[in-house]
């Protein structure tokens, strides 16, 4: 018996006779869909897992979903404009440029994280919409699948209000000419629940050729019975954005964009354009024991347009991307409460099937869109089948089990024209047809020291495999266009640590390791995407919060984490774009019953640019810190907010890349300096 096998078998056989004994009942209350496997009363052996609830959001200095995600221990964030969150990634546990690759995001529990290697937009996820959010730090493979190597972020949107009608309106404006508007409403009368949201922004941008317009829509529809209830979603998201590029430095010929040019660009005609909508239909059923099935579609349908001109030979070299994403899926399941060794067990098990169709017409320029050089067409069909059990042996001992087998099939196929405007020296990949399967495992156990104290150990097995764009690119020995085979990433790792609630105060410490092998990344030295030789990430994880006073309440976090190479040429090495530490502290100060202020205050240590995997280049990315501030009033329904963003104007950058061949010249994507955002609205309800 292989041993992923030997994982599973004993789980299938405890729920099977389980399964055929669930008698059907019917439900008095309203059912909501959580839209999410994590249940709370189960995550006791899950490690280290955050929840941040709506109420936290709105006492938040944060603007972005990035820059709320950040104050957590063990996340990163890099944002390339600080422009509404756009252009920014997520980074749990240090995978620097790869990070979008090992963090899974997820939308009401399906994935955002595309089989091209686009950054998730975090731009259309408005604070105002989401219910709240799961952080499962070193986990989360099991239950979702690939990708999740650093861990999984969960963001649940709000859902239609359990009775009656509510509806809300806010509206902001700020600095660099940033607008908004944001609209909801919530009707439950019956059997029909309808939720509708609306969200809108505008803004020029700290740099020249970033201005940012963006809009979407949201729709939630349910028709609940006794028994459970069907509920269909629908996203649209509509985004037109300048892309500034990069500041370029170059002491050798005293060339420094960063210190006099901050604002500007050298790239004033490139530009991104992203639509695109998704959509879920299913329906749930439940059971007098507490059993409940869950059966789910989905359909996501994404367009890209970007242009980058080429500045320096007449156009002659320049890049247009039209590139459709359509992705089917279907994730039924079935969580069944029962006993398992005369321990009370709770088992999730279920299929995971995504078929993703990705296009791609890449030209020379906008004008010769409709001869383009190359028509990449690559489809992946992923299956995955998973079981996950939590127990309790004892009332203080909780235990979890899960497994996941999974399938990746990538067909993939280059069409040519070399007679197309820039296509004289193009090349046709060969046709590419390859399948992978990977397995997950995790494996947890917590105990109740005392009612205040727990101590847990976390063991876990993640997969990835490569993405379509890590796929297409040039032969660095034949200088030919070619789909490359990269092995699966595997990764284990160990999370041990330690929390305490009493109420007023609470604290988290975790120490973890990670190994992976296999890891797929891009080498500046051979301008491909290769299996890095082994690497590493380990760390410490500090989290707390106390009720200093009835009216003053303190969070903070601290991290330390080292990610490094431990083998080949680059072994002892850390890996580019990881500081060491980052810290965050919040105060939140109750004036009165209508009115709080809040303050934070955030860390950054320096890191090594991307490209320096030598470490080598002398130079880092600057430390930095960052204050905010919030100030809220409540006056009968409406709400008044200012929000100031870095106090102290610090001058910062998330992200440098470093010359490969030109000793001390690197370029670099400078963040705005001091921000202020005003905003007011007003709640409606019956």
């Amino acid at each position: 018996m292989k041993p992923h096998h030997a994982v599973l078998m004993p789980i299938t056989l405890a729920v099977m006779p389980v399964c055929a004994q669930i008698p059907v009942t019917t439900q008095s209350e309203n059912i909501l869909v959580t839209a999410t496997r994590l249940d709370s009363e189960d995550s006791k052996a899950l490690g280290h897992v955050t929840v941040i609830s709506a109420t936290d959001i709105e006492n938040s200095t944060a603007r972005t979903l990035p820059e709320l995600l950040t104050r957590e221990a063990g996340i990163l964030t890099r944002s390339l404009y600080g422009n509404n969150g756009t252009g920014a990634t997520v980074d749990i546990r240090g995978f620097g440029a790869a990070s979008t690759q090992n963090t899974l995001i997820l939308l009401d529990g399906r994935r955002l994280n595309d089989i091209d290697l686009s950054a998730v937009d975090y731009g259309a996820i408005p604070l105002k919409s989401i219910e709240r959010i799961e952080i499962m730090r070193n986990g989360g493979s099991v239950l979702y699948g690939d990708g999740a190597a650093g861990g999984t972020i969960n963001i649940i949107t709000r859902q239609p209000a359990t009775s009656g009608s509510s509806a809300s309106i806010e509206g902001g404006a700020g600095t660099l000419d940033n607008r908004q508007l944001d609209a909801r409403l919530s009707h439950n009368t019956g059997p029909v629940a309808l939720s509708l949201g609306a969200y809108g922004t505008s803004s020029d941008g700290y740099r020249d050729n970033n201005s940012l317009d963006e809009r979407n829509l949201q729709t939630d529809v349910r028709y609940t019975r006794d028994d459970g209830e069907a509920y269909l979603r629908f996203y649209w998201d509509d985004q037109n954005l300048g892309l500034p590029g990069a500041r370029r430095v170059n002491p050798a010929t005293g060339l420094d964009q960063l210190r006099d040019d901050r604002k500007g660009t050298s790239t004033p005609n490139d530009y991104a354009d992203l639509r695109g909508y998704n959509t879920t239909l299913g329906f749930t059923h439940l059971w007098e024991n507490g059993a409940e099935a869950v059966v789910d579609a989905g359909y996501r349908e994404k367009n890209q347009k970007a242009f980058f001109d080429d500045y320096d030979f007449g156009g002659a070299f320049a890049n247009y991307l039209d590139s459709e994403l359509k992705t089917w899926s279907f994730t039924p399941r079935l969580v069944i409460p029962h006993e398992l060794f005369t321990a009370r067990a709770r088992t999730t098990a279920g299929i995971d099937y995504y078929d993703s169709r990705y296009d791609s017409d890449r030209s020379l320029n906008p004008d010769t869109r409709n001869q383009p050089i190359h028509r990449v067409g690559i489809e992946q069909k992923s299956g995955g089948l998973y079981l996950d059990t939590t127990l309790s042996p004892t009332g203080n001992t909780s235990v979890n089990l899960g497994g996941r087998l999974q399938w990746v099939r990538v067909e993939a196929d280059d069409q040519v024209d070399t007679t197309a405007p820039g296509g004289s020296f193009a090349s046709e990949a060969p046709d590419f047809d390859q399948t992978e399967r990977v397995e997950m495992l995790e494996a947890g156990v917590e105990q109740q020291l005392t009612p205040q104290t727990a101590v847990y150990l976390k063991a876990t097995r993640s997969a990835r495999v490569a993405t379509v764009d890590e796929l297409f690119q040039v032969d660095p020995t034949t200088f030919l266009q070619v789909f490359s085979e990269l092995d699966p990433q595997t990764g284990n790792g160990v999370d041990i640590g330690s929390r305490y609630d009493q109420g007023r105060l609470s604290w988290l410490v975790n120490v973890y390791y990670l190994r992976l092998k296999n890891e797929i990344h891009y080498d500046p030295a051979t301008f491909s995407n290769i299996n890095l030789d082994p690497t590493q990430r380990y760390g410490v994880e500090l989290s707390g919060n106390m009720a200093l006073a009835p009216r003053l309440d303190l969070q903070a976090s601290y991290t330390w984490m080292r990610s490094e190479f431990r083998d080949g040429p680059y072994q002892g090495n850390e890996v580019p774009l990881v500081p060491r530490n980052t810290a965050s502290a919040s105060a939140t100060w109750k004036w009165s019953p209508a009115t709080r202020y809040t303050a934070t205050v955030s860390y950054i240590g320096d890191r090594y640019f991307d490209n320096d995997q030598a470490n080598d280049f002398g130079k880092k990315i600057p430390s930095y810190a960052t204050v905010d501030l919030q100030a809220s009033h409540l006056y009968q329904s409406y709400r008044f907010a200012a929000k100031i963003g870095n106090l102290f104007a610090e001058k910062a950058y998330d992200y440098g890349v470093s010359s490969t061949t030109s000793p001390g010249v690197y370029n670099a994507y400078p963040l705005p300096e001091r921000t202020l955002l005003f905003t007011v609205s007003k709640e409606f309800g019956t």
